[in-house]
């Protein structure tokens, strides 16, 4: 089994995407507008498999 898309839940996204970019290191892959109080936002390991993301969520 492998999983390729994994949700952590955050209160704020441009504070997890800040954190995964610049204190981890992380990719920015996507961020799409969803027209509500969250977008969808992934990021991936720059040493991983592009294939691979992680997605910093907002429970709703």
């Amino acid at each position: 089994m492998r999983i390729d898309v994994t949700t952590v839940y955050v209160d704020d996204q441009a504070k997890a995407l800040k954190f995964y970019t610049e204190i981890l290191g992380f990719v920015k892959k996507k961020d799409v507008p969803t027209g509500g109080p969250a977008r969808l936002l992934t990021v991936i390991s720059p040493d991983g498999h592009d294939d691979v993301e992680l997605i910093p969520g907002v429970q709703l």
